[in-house]
């Protein structure tokens, strides 16, 4: 199950939960109780080797693969 971002229409408060896709709209904010909106977030994507940071060890004029 993935996290997802929350912040809340009433009082402001930011989140996360860890839920099924499938239950994101059965959200409410744990402080009031109110409705929340989904923020937009990022997501970090790697594979088997890689360093978590595309490979260009945190500069990427020293990465002949992003230019």
């Amino acid at each position: 199950m993935p996290t997802y971002d929350f912040i809340c229409n009433q009082c402001g408060f930011l989140f996360s939960e860890f839920i099924n896709i499938k239950d994101k709209d059965k959200v409410k904010c744990p402080k009031c109780n109110g409705s929340v909106t989904q923020r937009f977030t990022g997501f970090v994507y790697t594979r088997k080797g890689d360093s978590g940071q595309g490979g260009c060890a945190g500069s990427c004029s020293s990465c002949s693969g992003c230019k």
